[in-house]
């Protein structure tokens, strides 16, 4: 979303606008609907899509951040709450209290924008930082709460949870009159700005792109979101995977359980055309064009398991499969994939051929093929 008034400034430093990064979608990658997940996650219907296009109507959003956690590829963020941020503000409390924007309560803990940001990575995470306990003020209004049901939402990601962690997963569960979280509220839902943009906010008469000059929390002071750059390059770690990817060796897994991740290979039927690579939207399978050749890469630790891959795989080469430990998701990125270049016999140039026999690029042997063309028109 872009925001071009002062209403949607303050919605955007309030920490409740949406903002979507659309050429992340597995959708706009695939030119095919193959992901319908933070439509399915909206209480308010507010988001619809297609091939082409993430729309959200602004109007029935509620900003509950449902969609978040949702979103296999990262593309739905929300202006003032990130993940590591509230990593960041819970690391080492063996009690955490978390207020969503409705609790009435006004104890010490971490303000969120919604319950329904909670997902299972993200708990799992906090159990690695060393948090035992999750007190969540507000829940036991959700169920008249605009926002959506966000007690069913903690429902289902705790299940998911106590399945990782066993009898070591933290106890998440709504907080009562007697357990009353201390201290400063902090808050997690609001958007943090960098020392370069607080100066181009406060000097400027027109609020005008305010979130291309607003930094959310898990992107580095000083730098520039992706906004605006499109095309098949654009790769970003998911937020929630990520967190959870770098503590994976800390989180206190069940004996029995499976991380939740997936590894990727490829067959041997691989024509190195580099789609998977290429459209990848998380950076977990990355396409590497070299003078040397061409080459596929894979760090397990950003894949999300979208399938996007094997989805557009022209040769259903992709091969996946989960990883049973911790260790193989903290694995170093690795190569899947090498095919030496070969050098064109016309003009030198390194290319892949397609064909053993082939010693020409594509564009000499074009035009050699006009060449043919035209010689074989002036012999008739």
């Amino acid at each position: 979303m872009k925001a071009g008034n002062l209403e949607q400034a303050a919605g955007f430093y309030s920490g409740n606008m949406l903002l979507i990064d659309e050429p992340l979608c597995l959708n706009l990658r695939g030119r095919r609907e193959w992901c319908g997940a933070c439509a399915a996650a909206c209480p308010a219907q507010a988001l619809a899509l297609t091939p082409d296009a993430v729309d959200l109507a602004d109007s029935a959003c509620t900003g509950c951040g449902a969609c978040l956690p949702a979103c296999p590829a990262g593309v739905l963020r929300m202006s003032g709450f990130s993940p590591r941020r509230l990593l960041e503000l819970v690391r080492g409390q063996a009690t955490v209290h978390l207020h969503c924007r409705e609790s009435r309560s006004r104890d010490g803990g971490v303000v969120i924008p919604c319950h329904q940001v909670l997902d299972a990575r993200l708990l799992a995470a906090a159990a690695a930082e060393g948090v035992g306990q999750i007190l969540l003020h507000g829940l036991e209004r959700c169920g008249q709460c605009d926002r959506g049901d966000g007690a069913g939402c903690v429902a289902r990601e705790q299940a998911r949870l106590e399945e990782w962690l066993g009898e070591r997963a933290p106890r998440v569960a709504p907080a009562r009159e007697h357990e009353r979280g201390g201290g400063e509220r902090q808050r997690a839902d609001q958007a943090r700005l960098n020392r370069r943009n607080f100066l181009r906010l406060t000097g400027a008469r027109i609020v005008d792109n305010v979130a291309g000059w607003m930094v959310p929390a898990d992107t580095e002071e000083g730098t520039e979101l992706p906004f605006h750059q499109g095309g098949e390059e654009l790769q970003r770690p998911a937020a929630y995977q990520a967190v959870a990817a770098e503590r994976v060796e800390r989180i206190p897994w069940a004996a029995e359980a499976l991380p939740p991740w997936s590894l990727r290979t490829l067959a041997e039927s691989c024509s190195a055309c580099l789609a998977c690579g290429r459209r990848c939207p998380t950076g977990a399978l990355r396409a590497h064009e070299e003078p040397e050749g061409v080459a596929i890469s894979f760090a397990a630790a950003l894949c999300t398991d979208c399938r996007l891959c094997e989805r557009i795989c022209p040769e259903q080469a992709v091969v996946s499969r989960p990883a049973r430990t911790a260790a193989e998701v903290s694995a170093p990125r690795t190569r899947l994939l090498f095919r030496q270049a070969r050098r064109c016999g016309c003009c030198g140039q390194p290319f892949q051929p397609a064909e053993e026999a082939e010693t020409a690029c594509p564009t000499c042997r074009n035009e050699q093929e006009l060449d043919a063309e035209w010689l074989a028109m002036l012999g008739e």
